[in-house]
């Protein structure tokens, strides 16, 4: 099969990979579409430091099921779902309290598994959900980014009437941007670059749009603020001016959550005095999210309440990998999700 194939830092591209064979409760997915995120870029550029090589990548994908194990259970050959890419055992004292990165036996498809950016994948079959039928693949492979958006929300413990700003129009800060309306923020400001994102922002509940480069953006968003910090503030960009952003934004017992895909060789310097101590602001990280998370996201899908049809905004095969990782990169032509479909 045709698979994207890190053999090595450095050492990334196409390659001719072995069809894989399902385990006993696995099955084997016939890969639909699968979307990028910032850890394929750092797997691609070799500086990714959760990768276990050699690897296929990807971990945002859904297909349907082209074959079973003998003891799979849940799903049936022809299913379409999406794929819940933890890959946990269940049965260590973090699984059992609901965590996730903290299981014992942790595994994680496109970095410690072989992942979706490939013709086929192996996955248990207790790890993937199933698509409504109202809903299609390419959707269903945007459901990994709600579920970001959802454990986002959840860490902010977001109020209802609250000042909200997220910072970024990447997959899921749009989506975190949907999750938060539910709890109808009063403003809510979506934070960025494109003037074409933001305006898709405002169509799809932003109540203010500012541009991050703009002279004083400080000023402009604390003036959408009616001149107080913010109550919640997400931050689903990766750079050093989004993260001081967001520290100079958040007001009085103001919460902070920093989205996973930051990029982890960016530094910033902070006081404990004036961000902590005199403002006694909550700084918080979200690594990923739960499996309750998931179930949720897909949810919001599928009723409609969060609309991730006009994120997926490029589309390539397999072949075009270049193309598809440049265009994701430099956010090109208006880029929020890039997917590719072999």
């Amino acid at each position: 099969m045709k698979a994207l194939y890190a053999a090595a830092p450095g050492e990334f591209g196409l390659a001719e990979r072995p069809r894989p064979v399902p385990g006993s409760d696995e099955v084997l997915l016939r890969v639909a579409k699968a979307g990028l995120c910032p850890n394929e870029l750092r797997i691609r550029d070799g500086v990714n430091p959760s990768l276990v090589y050699p690897r296929v990548p990807g971990h945002q994908f859904a297909g349907v099921v082209e074959e079973r194990g003998p003891e799979a259970r849940y799903v049936e050959v022809g299913d379409r779902a999406a794929v819940h890419s933890y890959v946990l055992c269940g049965q260590c004292a973090a699984c059992r309290k609901g965590g996730a990165h903290d299981c014992d036996y942790f595994q994680m498809l496109g970095m410690t598994r072989d992942g979706g950016l490939a013709e086929y994948c192996a996955v248990p079959a207790r790890h993937l959900f199933k698509l409504p039928d109202h809903l299609d693949l390419e959707e269903g492979a945007m459901v990994e980014n709600v579920a970001n958006a959802v454990a986002a929300v959840r860490e902010a413990s977001m109020g209802v009437a609250e000042r909200v700003v997220v910072v970024g129009t990447s997959p899921i800060g749009m989506a975190s941007l949907q999750v938060a309306r539910m709890w109808s923020p009063s403003p809510l400001v979506i934070v960025g670059t494109d003037p074409h994102l933001l305006d898709l922002g405002l169509k799809l509940g932003a109540t203010h749009a500012v541009d991050i480069q703009a002279d004083g953006v400080l000023e402009l968003v604390r003036a959408v603020l009616g001149g107080r910090g913010a109550d919640v503030v997400i931050v689903c960009a990766s750079t050093a001016a989004d993260a001081e952003l967001a520290m100079d934004l958040a007001g009085d017992r103001g919460r902070i959550v920093i989205e996973g895909h930051f990029d982890p060789r960016v530094e910033v310097s902070l006081s404990p005095f004036r961000l902590l101590v005199s403002r006694r602001v909550t700084l918080k990280a979200n690594r990923g999210w739960l499996t309750p998370d998931f179930t949720r996201a897909l949810e919001l899908v599928s009723d409609g309440v969060v609309d991730v049809k006009p994120l997926t905004t490029h589309r390539f095969s397999l072949e075009e990998w270049e193309d598809a990782y440049e265009t994701f990169a430099t956010r090109a032509g208006h880029t929020v999700q890039v997917a590719i479909g072999p």
